[in-house]
């Protein structure tokens, strides 16, 4: 989901600024599906599993128990501008106007508002999750993590443990960088043929080369389906090449992806249809490995 509020731009740039970790090396994230706790081993690991988890963008899926719907959801952005990764400023979207704040959070899964909110002050007709939104701020004790697929469940709880908010952030970071294609439906595709795709995902763009002609477009993520990956606007160079019918097959199967799972090894990525079936197999492309071959 793209925003173009300056606020929010502002908090994407710090996030940007502050993407590497004060923790090196970081552990592995372990979460407990019963219980949607973070789990890990140590109070280091445990502010590392907030440090990975917790700061970024969400989306709101759940306010009092009510369903979020529509195309343009409220949000949520946790970032942080000090070496203290208990104290989080937040930036927010609740259907209507713009609330920044500080937040505080313990290892143990405490979370309560450090700062008063700041809002902006306009008037919307039709804004069912603002009151909500805003008083769950105010209100929240506690939070824990959910791990689900790729996707992670945040709830935001108040002190009788009851969610007052849930907001989901969808993980398909691993589908972001450069791809070759190496198989279309059932027919493999040789390495040769130059079929590539460049997945942007936090620009929510991609870009690629058909094996003829080169291709631009856009990205869609779903924020009510697991793994969702779709591509919209797809548009190419009109050149006239041999494997013109090839070219054809990759731009029907681009339009009805749906999903995306990542391989075994993080080396390959599979894109399916709406009933997971397998349309494009894709191999992680070695930029260095190119580069030389290009230069040949």
């Amino acid at each position: 989901m793209k925003h173009s509020n300056s606020i929010i731009a502002a908090a994407a740039l710090a996030i940007t600024a502050t993407g590497c970790s004060i923790f090196s090396p970081k552990p592995t994230v372990n979460v407990n599906k019963s219980t949607g706790e973070v789990k890990t081993e140590s109070a280091t690991e445990t502010v590392a599993a907030i440090d990975k988890i917790l700061y970024g963008e969400w989306t709101v899926a759940n306010v009092n128990g009510q369903a979020v719907t529509g195309d343009d959801r409220p949000y949520v952005v946790f970032d942080t501008t000090s070496v203290n990764p208990f104290r989080l400023k937040v930036y927010a979207n609740n259907g209507c106007n713009t609330i920044n704040g500080d937040m505080s959070v313990t290892p143990g899964g405490d979370m309560h508002k450090a700062s008063e909110f700041l809002s902006t002050m306009m008037y919307c007709a039709d804004a069912p999750y603002e009151i909500g939104i805003n008083m769950a701020f105010e209100t929240v004790k506690s939070f824990n993590i959910e791990k689900i697929g790729n996707d992670y469940l945040l709830y935001m709880k108040n002190s009788a443990g009851n969610p007052l908010m849930i907001l989901r952030k969808s993980d398909i970071s691993f589908v972001n960088g450069a791809w070759t294609v190496t198989k279309i439906g059932n027919e493999d595709v040789a390495e040769d043929k130059g079929v590539k795709l460049v997945i942007d995902v936090p620009e929510l763009r991609v870009h690629g080369n058909t094996g003829c002609n080169i291709l631009n477009g856009n990205i869609f993520v779903d924020p009510d389906k697991q793994n969702s990956l779709q591509f919209k606007d797809l548009a190419t160079t009109r050149m006239m090449c041999p494997d013109i019918e090839n070219e054809q097959k990759f731009l029907v199967a681009l339009e009805q992806v749906e999903t995306v799972v990542p391989g075994p090894d993080g080396t390959t990525a599979l894109l399916k249809d709406a009933h997971g079936k397998t349309l494009i197999a894709l191999k992680r492309l070695n930029l260095k490995q190119q580069q030389a071959e290009d230069a040949e």
